[in-house]
């Protein structure tokens, strides 16, 4: 039966490519109108409380159990059902609806977009206007510092110990990194072999690439107050309107990259060089040369002042980096008083992953860490006293002095 519904074509002298299309097309108007059908059970399901009834955490368990279907489809179905109203679901159970664009536009919706910008989306496939719903979303500091705090490198041997295999996760900026330096050692591994079909791929000499890089730190120990090379430069591609209005909390992307938000922005334009390219409807309508936030000669004079971390018990020297200690955004002056000098560990990871910040009544050379602003139960100590190596020295002399030699009644009385 099925060998002769797909050769019946054949018998008209049609395109038979053509008429499979047009058969494509219709079924899937089929399917899409039988998902309006399921759409609008669901929404009964959900009136009448069924979740609750038959114990189940979600929707999307509920429909994936009795639909014995994925959770990534059953999740779509949840989510219009949960979203549209009747007249919306009558219209994709008509024929006159596309259910999975649909879903798409709808998420658009979601993710802050204007109903101009859902008509303009008519003209992308699919994967556009999913990607084009990231460029919406809004991405918190909260998101960001969750997505750090997630990331995780797994490196674990094969039963057989043949093997080693590396999985994990990064942000947004640290994969950017590691991609671009992988990507740099990939490109100066030689051919093994001269024959084209036994050249290696471009993940095998990344594998091979991070091996040797690996191998390289093993070698060259880095020594204490050695400055490491430079930082990366990362490029930031904004949607100008979009990233002002929002705070950079959308329309923000790094180049050939993911999406970031302001705390990828601050970290880029702290540790690195910012290249301004302004882009609206799709055109570069200006950019300008490489600007750094701090004066190269600048920045060298803090560090040559400093020569290591100034965080108060901090004795590193590993990789210093200059930071604002009032941050420009907040009005901070570039000037020598109001940059510090950090290790690594307290700029990277402190400040620009964890959102702490300098404290800036604390002395230049004893600087100390203020919690996150999310933090709300903490309170720094206002009547905290800082001394010098100097002046700890006096006070403690001083009181060994009143412990042991008490003063003594003058003989004269």
């Amino acid at each position: 039966m099925l060998v002769d519904v797909y050769e019946a074509p054949t018998f008209h002298d049609a395109d038979s490519i053509l008429v499979a299309e047009n058969n494509l097309k219709d079924a899937q108007r089929e399917i899409d109108r039988l998902r309006g059908r399921q759409l609008a059970w669901l929404k009964m399901v959900v009136r009448h409380r069924g979740i609750v009834r038959d114990g189940y955490r979600s929707l999307v368990d509920w429909t994936a159990s009795r639909l014995d279907i994925p959770h990534a489809v059953a999740r779509d179905l949840a989510y219009l059902a949960l979203r549209l109203d009747d007249d919306r679901i009558d219209l994709i159970q008509r024929g006159h609806l596309p259910y999975d664009r649909t879903v798409s536009q709808q998420r658009l919706l979601q993710a802050g977009a204007t109903p101009a910008d859902v008509a303009a989306s008519e003209d992308l496939d699919l994967a556009a206007v999913t990607k084009l719903a990231t460029r919406f979303r809004k991405l918190s500091r909260g998101d960001e510092r969750s997505a750090f705090e997630r990331q995780y490198v797994n490196l674990r041997v094969s039963e057989d110990g043949a093997v080693w295999h590396l999985s994990g996760r990064l942000t947004a900026t640290d994969g950017q990194v590691v991609r671009q330096a992988l990507d740099r050692r990939a490109d100066h591994i030689p051919p093994i072999t001269s024959q084209p079909d036994t050249e290696l791929t471009p993940a095998q000499k990344q594998a091979i690439g991070l091996t040797t890089m690996a191998q390289d730190d093993l070698d060259q120990h880095l020594q204490p107050g050695d400055p490491a090379g430079r930082e990366p430069v990362i490029m930031l591609i904004k949607d100008q309107t979009l990233a002002d209005q929002s705070a950079n909390t959308q329309g923000v992307e790094v180049f050939n990259g993911p999406r970031v938000g302001p705390q990828a922005v601050e970290t880029v334009e702290c540790e690195g060089r910012v290249e301004p390219v302004i882009i609206q409807d799709d055109q570069v309508v200006d950019t300008g040369p490489p600007q750094r936030q701090t004066p190269k000669r600048l920045r060298r004079a803090v560090l040559a002042r400093d020569r290591k971390c100034v965080i108060d018990s901090c004795q590193s020297g590993y990789r210093l980096q200059t930071h604002h200690v009032i941050p420009r955004r907040n009005g901070g002056p570039d000037t020598a008083d109001n940059l510090a000098t950090l290790c690594w560990y307290h700029h990277h990871i402190a400040i620009h992953r964890r959102g702490h910040r300098i404290d800036p009544q604390t002395p230049p050379h004893r600087r100390r860490l203020l919690p996150p602003r999310t933090w709300v139960h903490y309170r720094h100590p206002t009547n905290v006293e800082y001394f010098s190596p100097h002046q700890q020295q006096q006070r403690a002399y001083q009181a060994f002095l009143d412990k042991y030699h008490p003063q003594q009644p003058h003989p004269g009385g």
